[in-house]
């Protein structure tokens, strides 16, 4: 670890120690929380929830909270949801309609905990429900004329950097994929760039030729004052993923991101060991409070990155923050979508004090900003701004729900 990044995290921790939460050892001490907010103070009055709905509008899924009142609250959901929508019915639902949105803490908790369905704990379950809650986020912020993070905490930070994303593995030429980010620095200000290593839970010999062949290019053609951070997809053993890391540590690459199958914690730890010069991050396919805790405490990770979505919401999100913050570790959420996905997004970044490092944006250059939602997603000199509108920050055409098919 460089003095850069160890003064990053003291920074980082002595934030978390000024919100009340403990910096000590907690392999025998409950998980850390996220200070719940008092939402019945912030609303005084009941708001039941009349309704939840999967649409279809506009080729996409959105989730749609509606009050008593007619209020709505809304996300747009990921690309597992239509393989989910069993759950969402069956085992989801219930837990919400005709409660209070108030309690959201609790109801989140329900849909969990009762009716033994946490017997179908992991992504699937934990990614309606997330889904659901986010949802309800939107409501109660709307409803307050809040942004989302004025209703969980004290924002300390208004806007952030980012990097860009590419997803290439093969196909085009690499000179031309490199050229393409090239461009979208230049567009964008951005000062940092992803690229995918490896094949993508495999390493071909093609692969691997592939890789060393594009690493240095990307480096030579963008420069040294770009970042560069890799993505393994989990596509290496343990001993190709110390090889390829130090390989990366060669081209000055900052971050590599799951080298190894996801749950191969003591593969990945290895690697984390090897390695001396580079950030090990992953935890995006997680969704156990309790094993986001044990990947930050038995060195598996120095970056946790878990999905708004896939673990469950916004609020256990921030837990994450806390959590792997007590022991001295960085959270970067995953999201790379640039569309009404990136809304939980910005409501976390506002709160959490130990985020690293740049953060994902996908870019296509002449593509036209939609028309159907508001604002328009920009990057300007290399940086995001978080909106202080109410809810998530995303605002919809309201001509977008005249003719939505209603999928449950």
């Amino acid at each position: 670890m460089n003095r850069t990044h160890f003064l990053k995290q003291l920074t980082a921790l002595s934030a978390l120690s000024l919100m009340g939460i403990s910096v000590a050892g907690v392999s025998a001490a409950p998980l850390p929380v996220w200070p719940l907010p008092d939402l019945k103070k912030a609303l005084p009055d009941p708001v039941p929830i009349r309704s939840v709905e999967l649409l279809k509008t506009q080729g996409r899924l959105l989730l749609v909270v509606t009050a008593q009142d007619g209020s709505r609250g809304v996300t747009q959901c990921n690309d597992r949801m239509p393989n989910l929508t069993s759950l969402l019915k069956g085992l989801v639902l219930p837990h919400f309609v005709g409660k209070d949105a108030r309690d959201l803490p609790q109801l989140v908790d329900n849909a969990y905990r009762l009716n033994s369905n946490y017997k179908y704990a992991g992504m699937p379950l934990w990614n309606c429900i997330g889904s659901v809650e986010i949802a309800v986020w939107d409501l109660l912020g709307r409803l307050t004329r809040k942004p989302v993070y004025a209703l969980l905490g004290k924002p300390v930070r208004n806007d952030y950097e980012v990097y860009i994303s590419d997803f290439w593995r093969g196909g085009d030429p690499a000179e031309a994929v490199v050229d393409r980010l090239a461009e979208k620095l230049a567009v964008t200000g951005a000062r940092g760039v992803k690229i995918k290593v490896g094949g993508r839970m495999q390493n071909t010999d093609e692969d691997d030729r592939r890789t060393r062949q594009f690493v240095p290019l990307v480096r030579k053609k963008l420069g040294d004052r770009v970042t560069i951070y890799a993505d393994g997809n989990g596509s290496f053993t343990p001993e190709q993923g110390i090889r390829t890391g130090r390989f990366l540590e060669e081209y000055g690459v900052a971050i590599f991101e799951e080298p190894c199958p996801f749950e191969d914690e003591e593969g990945m730890r290895q690697v984390n060991q090897a390695l001396t010069k580079i950030v090990l991050a992953g935890g995006e396919q997680d969704s156990s409070l309790y094993r986001f805790q044990r990947l930050a405490q038995t060195g598996v990770y120095d970056l946790l990155q878990p999905d708004l979505y896939y673990n469950g919401g916004i609020l256990r999100t921030l837990q994450v923050s806390a959590i792997v913050g007590q022991l001295g570790k960085t959270i970067a959420p995953h999201t790379p979508k640039a569309d009404p996905l990136i809304g939980p997004f910005w409501q976390v970044a506002a709160l959490v004090p130990n985020l690293y490092g740049l953060q994902e944006f996908v870019y296509n250059p002449g593509e036209k900003p939609a028309s159907w939602y508001t604002p328009a997603l920009r990057v300007q000199q290399g940086r995001m701004a978080i909106p202080e509108t109410p809810g998530l920050g995303i605002q919809y055409d309201e001509g977008i729900w005249k003719g939505a098919e209603r999928v449950v």
